[in-house]
């Protein structure tokens, strides 16, 4: 039998400024959708026996009309092909109180689509398929409770487990997140066919027959380089699990750039040359500057490092920067728009409903002026 895994897609998620030119939407949300698409359209080329999304599928409790959109067309596709799709709530989506509900009762009736969302231990029998899939879903309760629930049943072909949890024991694996739950190794009951696990977005293998899918995208530095996609699974004979990538936006976290004993035109040569080597366009990319003394902070040519970093789809520079009396602060510039700098200022004021918004168009008015004479833009 041939299973994909799945998890982590986290759809709804945005970040940075930049809007693709084409659809007009927020760069990094379109880029988390066409992951997911490419992953579902692979599905749909191959025609696995199974999928196993464990958790993550929504980055938000509530996420958006085109969010839930965007998912419900790809899993009409799958359940058009027949090819069945089990689904377990992760921590992002799932509502700290079960009164809010949750978005994937929206998937309930369609054919072949199977949500777990309840905070409580499912069995998912699919007999055609002599398989039986043992779901467990973020839960508010604890997830050790739900695992000492859960019963191996023999009569069934595959025996397989899926959760979203965090595990502890020889090596660590988790996200630092909140909300996440954490179980130890020795607590999975690893004499299962498979086990499933979503949450750490690294695609690895904990131990016997557990196995994280990673994410399907990269939604921190801390993932920068790392390779994303999701599980291709041969049940049966070999038990064959190999790693499918996906093409996905690179992100680079350049080398630190340690200015000591370096002077300011040093300093902003090795700045420019780093920017440059990693031809920007169309990246995500951060560059750390640590120890930079206050004054030659003062005197860096930002106007030049967004000149050359305009075509990335997000550049930021971390200092670290030497304090004249002693000690370090950081500070971030991510060279974004102007003017929503300015909407974030003028939220921030205390003024009446009609006075913020004859100022807040007044100021955009003036901005958009600059940005036509060239004056404006980006910073």
């Amino acid at each position: 039998m041939r299973v994909l895994h799945v998890a982590d897609t986290h759809i709804g998620y945005s970040a940075y400024r930049r809007v693709d030119s084409r659809l007009g939407l927020n760069q990094r949300e379109v880029d988390v959708y066409n992951a997911f698409t490419e992953f579902v359209n692979y599905a749909i080329e191959t025609h696995p026996d199974l999928i196993l999304h464990a958790g993550d599928l929504f980055d938000s409790v509530r996420p958006t009309n085109r969010a839930i959109s965007h998912v419900l067309e790809l899993l009409l596709r799958l359940s058009g092909e027949g090819i069945p799709f089990v689904v377990i709530s992760g921590n992002h989506e799932t509502p700290r109180l079960r009164e809010t509900g949750s978005v994937f009762k929206l998937f309930e009736h369609l054919d072949g689509i199977y949500p777990v969302y309840e905070g409580r231990y499912d069995q998912i029998i699919l007999d055609d398929l002599g398989v039986i899939v043992h779901a467990i879903p973020h839960t508010q309760t604890g997830i050790k409770n739900e695992l000492e629930k859960v019963d191996k049943n023999e009569s069934f072909d595959y025996n397989i487990l899926m959760l979203h949890a965090g595990i502890s024991g020889v090596s660590v694996f988790k996200q630092g997140v909140f909300n996440e739950e954490i179980i130890d190794y020795n607590e999975l009951m690893r004499d299962f066919d498979y086990i499933a696990l979503g949450h750490y977005h690294r695609a690895v293998h904990v131990g016997g027959s557990a196995y994280y899918s990673g994410s399907t995208e990269r939604f921190s530095f801390a993932e920068a380089g790392e390779p994303k996609g999701f599980l291709e699974v041969d049940l049966g004979g070999d038990d064959v699990v190999r790693f499918r990538k996906l093409n996905t936006r690179d992100m680079i976290d350049l080398e630190p750039l340690d200015c000591t004993g370096l002077r300011a035109e040093e300093i902003m040569e090795e700045i420019r040359s780093r920017i440059v080597a990693s031809d920007p366009a169309g990246k995500i990319v951060r560059l750390k500057v640590e120890k930079i003394p206050l004054a030659v902070y003062n005197t860096i040519e930002f106007d030049e490092i967004k000149r050359l970093t305009a075509d990335a789809v997000h550049f930021e520079i971390r200092w670290d920067v030497l304090r004249e009396e002693g000690g370090t602060y950081s500070t971030s510039v991510s060279f974004r728009s102007i003017k929503r700098e300015f909407e974030r200022y003028m939220v921030k004021l205390d003024l009446e409903e009609g006075e913020m918004k004859r100022l807040l168009d007044m100021g955009l008015r003036y901005l958009g002026e600059q940005e036509k004479n060239g004056e404006g833009g980006e910073a």
